[in-house]
């Protein structure tokens, strides 16, 4: 189980910390612009969670539940545009993601494309999707970063977002 206080702890802890950027490797056509990222746990073939990242004894508590399959913070700068795609299937098993926005500069004009609908995100507020099973796009139209807290999570876990 994944609780509304772990989502926020989550929230308030990486709106705060510094992360060591770098780009990810995307596929052509993916994104008009790099995005940049920073894993803190992965699980592809082993579980690697990045403690010397963390530094909070409670959040790395978090971060040992089983359910998350991998987390990393994200940076889309401006006006970037990832046109529409479902996540690939990396894991050993189906996930969701739970998106965390920690810094959304225009809710309007910061948004994602899901099942036809225009989703806006508000800081704090985690939302969760199936991106490996709906096609979706993301759009961040301001001249500003907008950055997230993203959790892949077992299909099958309890999550509470609302």
């Amino acid at each position: 189980m994944i609780t509304k206080k772990d989502l926020k702890d989550l929230y308030e802890w990486s709106k705060t910390n510094n992360f060591p950027i770098k780009c990810a490797p995307t596929a052509e056509g993916y994104s008009n612009k790099p995005i940049k990222f920073c894993w803190i746990k992965k699980n592809i073939k082993t579980i690697v969670v990045r403690k010397s990242i963390i530094q909070n004894f409670h959040i790395q508590s978090i971060y040992e539940n089983p359910d998350i399959l991998f987390s990393m913070y994200v940076i889309f700068d401006e006006n970037t545009r990832l046109g529409p795609h479902k996540d690939p299937n990396i894991y050993k098993e189906p996930y969701k993601r739970i998106q965390i926005p920690i810094e959304i500069p225009d809710k309007e004009k910061c948004y994602m494309i899901w099942k036809g609908e225009k989703v806006h995100w508000k800081e704090g507020n985690p939302q969760l999707f199936e991106v490996m099973d709906y096609v979706h796009e993301g759009y961040n139209l301001t001249n500003k970063p907008m950055k997230f807290l993203f959790l892949d999570v077992k299909k099958s876990a309890e999550v509470e977002v609302q």
